[in-house]
Parts: structure tokens; C-alpha cells; sequence
């Protein structure tokens, strides 16, 4: 029986707003707007459009006036049944509707009043977006491709692996970051990113010009590269021209970009890049074309719609600071916003140079599913993709944990990497290759080995035709990850199950006889306890989603591996920042002498450095043990003068490093140590000794929290207790006994300094964002 429609008038959709699409195909936009009834369950009126036999979908977004009211939308079929709706959280709502062969008729949208709606808020009024398109559906999710033949069954040869690995590099010693991702264009520049939190609408770029030696912020105050929103999601890539293209998600919302052409002084920022609502995860990937011009670059963007699936963007490539488009304009790479692929999680979205392909992997049930699109030279939108599967995981297990990788070597082989299981699966790191472009595949090889028992987070490179790179996070339990204590509820419990990262080498990786050599790349563990996959939904339940969803490795142009990673082993519990790379000599030790000329303050900023600060500029870092503790030496260019840099009243001096210890409640941590001078308006020095508390509620107590408590965001180094100090010309001497940090915070003769660093900073207050001006490479000290 039909019902009765409160009618407005019946709107046929024709040519009204045509976007770019393929030649052979319309799309159409129509909006709506209405009120409905503020009572839960409640429905407004019916709102009709009439589409012909050509439509092939028909995608629909509805927001409220009031954000916060939770609404429905209902799409109806001519006949009048609900044909999809979208109930996901409050306004605004989404829906993607396929448009089956003999849909063509008048349809309606509704809004209505979720029925679990607890409070609706005036006024209820709402608007409707309705687009329409004859574009060819692309096949998505399920429906590419099963591979018809397999290139066979790897029988792998497993050997220990024997690379050497250098001390990690601070990245950033005060900013703690999910998620990082790392690019290296150059051996001049290497660029990293990742998300601060949408608590605080802040995400950080940092950049290198020694190749990873010492980073420092890309913002001349210390704050995100470009203006809010932001702090969700972050990527960075760079085009051949130099320049860096940013993205930043805002809260499941909008995903912003932004472009520099000049290293990273100055930022033009689009904050909404795309019309669709309800975003997640976008990856970036660049196209320099055939030519080193910068006219025929092109930048992708891939983001997924909830619930609708993973769209792909482009933008042309910048052509300089005047250009309006370039990596500020995004309009959709295949001609529709439809989705190029409905599974979920989606990993990095790769181009291959050799191949011209674009490939998004995302999870789909028990296998991969890549959405591929070939890309002439110059080609930006357009783009007709087709989906191919991967084979399926062993034993079926699920491979939804974040996130599936996709790399691809220097012949345009594929290879694809996940976890096999999770949520009672076996948690084993696999991989399968494809040398015909994703026609064929070969059967999945288990990677990971003992003592990697429960693994997460993988990621890979491909530096070298057959050899590939796959690296993670492991540990010796065979217990899933999100069964394990967080550290949030059972601090000693979590310690029980320390994760350390693992690399594999796999060469031999494009054929049926590959060799794995595994081992560890961190020489101590990187977090404690329960990693939460479960997203945001981790918080509610105190689970512990501090290392976020993934970390990042590459190689440089030497074709050395370079890893960027979190470490929360500290007494703070917050997602330090660091990079360790591979060495093909010694590792640095002490004493570590610093290139001058490098101290400038600001780094980056819209007219270029700032002068170089002589009196904060390292030349040399020691560190020694004593008969009864440490003696610390930092040497400057000219101490003659001990001026803060511009903007601050106060120069510090400061060399940091972790070791074996106890946290905050007595749970075994790798504290963060440090010894520092300081002189206040150019005055003397003072000198003196910290460890903070992870007491994230009072000021200036080593680490302060922002929205979460416990959930340590910025670290401070107050002085704590006094340290006996000399200056002599240019160099700072301080030495402490052991026990200068107190018995709660026990510093064993035996124990290794990790990542023993010197620091220059400018400061008003031991609780600010300190200007960075300079950072001394890393090196270890040995314990007795």
C-alpha cells in the first residue's frame, strides 16, 4: 500500500549543475530544506526527485542547523520503502545508493528524529544535498577481480637478520605525536608528519636539512604549520619541484590541505578540499609526471566517506606562491565523488612511477581489495578504476586491522602486507606479491617469526627490484593485542608485555624462493601493554590507544632504512617522537661533535631563518661516567653573551637521555632524564637536574595534558633539584651523583643512556613551547 506524501513539488533532475565528469556522463544537484518535528522518531516531510534509467547512483548528505541534534536520513524507493538510510552519530548524516537497472522513477529523502534521540535542540530546520550520476559504477569492495591463476607458493629460507642500527634521534623534544609518516626527497630534506590530537586542532610537520640528523618544528611559534582545524589525520609528500603538500583531518569532519613552496616558511591552506561530510583517513600520493616541469604534477588525495567508501582527488601539481589552484583545489580524480572502493580500513595510497598505476589497498573481510587506476602522463581526472583482489588470507582470518600497506619496487612489482587475525586470530604479519600489475598473485607468506608472537602496525618499503622491507611492532605473547592490560588501568600488569619494533628483509620477494631475515631495529622496548585498534572508541573503555594506528619507515637516497616511531616507555606515558636509521659503520659515541651555523632562530618562518644563534649553537656533547655518576659537557660557538633568542626571555642548555627505571607509581619505565643551565635575561647560569612526573594536572610538572588526563601532550623540563656546574670558555660542564634524581627515580650505574642528546631552547616559563633552536645528534652511553 503506498502512503499519503505531504508533497512539495516533484523536481526532475536534468542538466542543472554539471561537474567534471567523463564526457559520457551528467551529474546533478539538487538541495532541500526543512523542519523536523522535535520528538524522537519523529519525521518532516518528504522531499521528491525523479531520476531517469541513466542514473547509476545517487549519493545524499543532510545537516542539521543545531550539529549536536540526531537526526536520520531515510532515502525511499518510488514504490515507498526505505531503500538506505544513515543513522551513524548526530548531523551530519551521509548515504550512497547504487541505483539498480530499472530504478529509474521519483525517490524521496526524510529527515527524521533518531528514536534514541535524548535531547533535540531548536531550531530543527535542516538541509538536503542530493547528487545524481550516469557515471559507470566502478566495480568496489568484493566485486573486482579474483585472481583466475596464482604466480604459486613461496617457499621462503629464514635467517636472522644482521643490520646495525644507529641510536634514535629525538624528533621532537617537546611535541608528542601519533601516527608519523616520513618522506625523503633529498639528503637535504627530510620532511615528517603526524596528528596532535582534535582536542587540540594542532598537527605538526617537522623537517630536516642534515638527512635526519636533527629535526625542528616547521612554524616559526612552535604551533601547526598552517591554521586550524585540524589535529585528526595528517600526510605530507613532496613533487619534484621541492614543494610539500599537508593534509589534516578535522574530527571525522572536513580534510584540509595545504601547499609550501618554500620548505616549509610559508603555508597557503584550503580547509575543506572536498564537499563530502563525515571523512576519515585521506593519503597522498604524487605524480612528477615524465618531464621535471612542474606542469604536468599531480597530487592525489584519498579519503573515505563514512559510510559510503573511499573517494580519490586531485589537484594539479603548484607551479609557484602566486599559483590559486595547485594543491589547494581538489576536484574528484575519476570524474564522480563516488567511491572507488567500499572496504575499510584503507592503507596509503601508492603511484607507481613505472607502471603509471594509482593503487588504494583497503580490508575486505578476508582479503585485500585494491582500487587501481592507470594514469597517462598528464592525466589528473577521468580516471576509470577497477578493483583487484588479493588472495584469500590463510584460514579466512580477518585482515580489518589497521592498516593493510601497499609498495611497490623500482620494476613496478606490487607487494601487499596485513595482519592476519585479531579478535582471536593469529596476528602474523603475511605478505603477497603480484608482478603482473594485480592479475595474479603469489599465495600469502607468513613474515613474522618468534619471538614476534602478537604483532601489530605493519608497514613496508620497496628500495630494490625483489627486495622489500616490511617492518612492525611485536612481542613475545601470543595474546591479541587489545586483550592485553592498558597501561591506563594496570600499569604493572601492561609491563609484562613490552613490544619492540621488527624489521624484515625480504629478498627474493618478486618470486617463489624469497629469503626473510628478521630481527629488532629498537635495542629496548617502545610501549607497554594493550595496543586498542578499536579507535576512538579506546578512550571510553580506559584502553590505550597512545601509539595510534601505525608509524612509518622508508629509505633515503643512499638507500639506507629510516624508521619514524612512537615510544611511550617513558615515565609520562606519551607518544614520544623518534628516528633511527640504519648504519653501515660504527655506531656514533660520545663525544659527539655538531656542525655550526645551525642554531638559527626561527628555523622556518615567511622571511626566511633567522640568524644564527652563536650562543646556543652545540659545537660539541659529552656524556662520562664518574667513580659515583655522570659528567655532562656542552660546548657552543660563543658563550660570550647568553642571550635568549628573539621572543624569549630565558637560554637553556639542556642534555636529555632515558634509561631503565620506575615510573610515576613504581612501574618499570625508561625515564626521561636531563641535566640543563640556564640563564635568565643574561644573567649567570644556574644549573640543574629534572626527571618529571606524569602528574599532567599541575603546571609545570614535566608534562601537561590537554583534553584526556593522564595523556601526556607536551613535555616540560623544569629544574627540579640543583647540579653542580663550571663554565669554562664556551663549555658547559655539570655533574651529578646517581642519586641526584632522588630514590623514586633510580638511576643504576649499570644502567644504558639512551639517546643522549644536547638541546638548546629559548623560554619565557619551564611550561611553554620552547623556541628549538638547536639539537645535537644522538649517541648511547653504556652502563658499567
Amino acid at each position: 500500500m503506498l502512503r499519503k506524501r505531504s508533497r512539495r513539488a516533484v523536481v526532475v533532475l536534468g542538466a542543472a549543475l554539471v561537474l567534471l565528469v567523463p564526457a559520457a556522463a551528467q551529474a546533478d544537484t539538487m538541495s532541500f530544506s526543512g523542519e523536523f518535528p522535535p520528538i524522537a522518531g519523529q519525521c518532516g516531510p518528504f522531499h521528491d526527485f525523479t531520476i531517469g534509467s541513466d542514473v547509476t547512483a545517487i549519493d545524499a548528505v543532510a545537516s542539521a542547523a543545531v550539529p549536536s541534534n540526531d537526526i536520520v536520513l531515510n532515502l525511499h524507493h518510488p514504490q515507498g520503502s526505505i531503500v538506505a538510510s544513515a543513522d551513524s552519530a548526530t548531523s551530519p548524516e551521509a548515504l550512497h545508493y547504487p541505483v539498480p537497472p530499472g530504478g529509474a522513477g521519483t525517490y524521496s529523502v526524510q529527515i527524521c528524529a533518531a528514536g534514541n534521540a535524548v535531547v533535540l535542540v531548536s531550531p530543527t530546520t535542516y538541509v538536503v544535498q542530493v547528487n545524481t550520476t550516469t557515471a559507470p559504477l566502478p566495480p568496489v569492495g568484493g566485486g573486482g577481480t579474483v585472481p583466475t591463476t596464482i604466480s604459486g607458493t613461496p617457499t621462503p629460507t629464514r635467517t636472522a637478520g644482521t643490520l646495525k642500527f644507529a641510536p634514535s634521534t629525538i624528533v621532537d623534544a617537546q611535541r608528542t605525536e601519533g601516527e608519523p609518516l616520513n618522506v625523503i626527497p633529498s639528503a637535504t630534506e627530510y620532511w615528517e608528519s603526524g596528528p596532535f590530537g582534535t582536542s587540540t586542532q594542532q598537527s605538526w610537520v617537522h623537517r630536516s636539512t642534515d638527512n635526519g640528523l636533527e629535526f625542528h618544528t616547521v612554524s616559526p611559534v612552535g604551533l601547526r604549520p598552517d591554521a586550524p582545524p585540524g589535529g585528526g589525520d595528517t600526510d605530507i609528500v613532496t613533487d619534484d619541484q621541492g614543494y610539500a603538500y599537508f593534509s589534516d583531518l578535522e574530527a571525522l569532519t572536513n580534510v584540509g590541505v595545504a601547499v609550501s613552496n618554500d620548505h616549509g616558511g610559508t603555508w597557503r591552506k584550503s580547509a575543506i578540499s572536498n564537499p563530502e561530510v563525515v571523512e576519515d583517513r585521506q593519503w597522498m600520493a604524487t605524480d612528477n609526471g615524465t618531464t621535471a616541469a612542474a606542469s604536468d604534477n599531480t597530487v592525489f588525495l584519498a579519503l573515505r566517506q563514512i559510510p559510503a567508501g573511499s573517494s580519490i582527488y586531485s589537484t594539479p601539481g603548484s607551479t609557484g606562491a602566486t599559483d590559486p589552484v595547485g594543491g589547494v583545489v581538489y576536484i574528484p580524480a575519476s570524474g564522480t565523488p563516488l567511491p572507488v572502493s567500499t572496504g575499510s580500513p584503507c592503507g596509503q595510497l601508492k603511484f607507481d612511477p613505472v607502471k603509471r598505476n594509482l593503487y588504494l589497498p583497503c580490508g575486505q573481510a578476508d582479503h585485500i581489495t585494491i582500487a587501481v587506476a592507470h594514469v597517462n602522463p598528464g592525466q589528473r581526472t577521468n580516471l576509470l578504476f577497477h578493483a583487484v583482489n588479493t588472495p584469500q588470507s590463510p584460514a579466512g582470518d580477518d585482515v580489518s586491522e589497521i592498516f593493510p600497506w601497499l609498495t611497490t619496487d623500482p620494476a613496478g612489482n606490487i607487494y601487499v602486507i596485513w595482519i592476519a587475525g585479531g579478535n582471536g586470530g593469529n596476528n602474523q604479519v603475511y605478505y603477497t606479491a603480484s608482478t603482473d600489475e594485480g592479475k595474479s598473485w603469489t599465495t600469502p607468506t607468513q613474515v613474522s617469526t618468534p619471538p614476534a608472537n602478537s604483532n601489530t602496525f605493519p608497514v613496508a618499503t620497496a628500495p630494490a627490484t625483489g627486495r622489500l622491507v616490511v617492518s612492525w611492532l611485536g612481542q613475545s605473547s601470543t595474546l591479541d593485542s587489545d586483550l592485553m592490560p592498558s597501561w591506563f588501568n594496570d600499569k604493572q600488569g601492561a609491563t609484562a608485555y613490552p613490544w619492540f619494533g621488527y624489521v624484515a628483509t625480504i629478498t627474493g620477494a618478486n618470486g617463489l624462493t624469497p629469503t626473510i631475515a628478521q630481527q629488532p631495529f629498537t635495542s629496548k622496548p617502545m610501549h607497554y601493554g594493550q595496543i586498542c585498534n578499536s579507535g576512538t572508541t579506546c578512550i571510553a573503555s580506559g584502553g590505550d590507544r597512545t601509539m595510534a594506528d601505525y608509524f612509518d619507515v622508508n629509505f633515503d637516497k643512499a638507500g639506507a632504512l629510516r624508521f619514524v616511531y612512537n615510544d611511550t616507555t617513558s615515565q609520562y606515558h606519551g607518544a614520544h617522537l623518534f628516528e633511527i636509521r640504519q648504519l653501515t659503520g660504527k655506531a656514533p659515541a660520545a663525544p659527539m661533535p655538531d656542525p655550526t651555523g645551525d642554531a638559527q632562530w626561527p628555523h622556518y618562518s615567511p622571511t626566511g631563518p633567522g640568524p644564527n644563534q652563536a650562543q646556543l649553537d652545540l659545537t660539541n656533547v659529552d656524556a662520562a661516567r664518574t667513580r659515583t655518576g655522570l659528567q655532562f659537557t656542552m660546548s657552543v660557538a660563543n658563550l660570550s653573551t647568553r642571550t635568549a633568542p628573539p621572543g624569549k626571555t630565558n637560554a637553556l642548555w639542556l642534555t636529555r637521555f632515558t634509561a631503565k627505571s620506575l615510573g610515576t607509581f613504581g612501574e618499570e619505565a625508561y625515564r626521561i632524564f636531563y641535566v640543563g643551565a640556564e640563564s635568565q635575561l643574561g644573567g649567570p647560569l644556574s644549573f640543574f637536574v629534572g626527571s618529571g612526573e606524569a602528574d599532567t594536572t599541575t603546571p609545570g610538572n614535566g608534562c601537561r595534558s590537554t583534553s584526556t588526563p593522564g595523556n601526556c601532550k607536551i613535555v616540560f623540563y623544569p629544574a627540579e633539584g640543583a647540579a653542580t656546574g663550571t663554565v669554562s670558555g664556551n663549555k658547559i660542564t655539570i655533574t651529578v651523583p646517581y642519586s641526584a634524581w632522588g630514590p623514586k627515580r633510580p638511576l643504576a650505574s649499570s644502567a644504558t643512556l639512551f639517546s643522549v642528546t644536547g638541546l638548546t631552547f629559548g623560554r619565557n616559563a619551564s611550561d611553554d613551547l620552547y623556541a628549538d633552536v638547536d639539537a645535537s645528534h644522538a649517541f648511547d652511553l653504556k652502563g658499567k
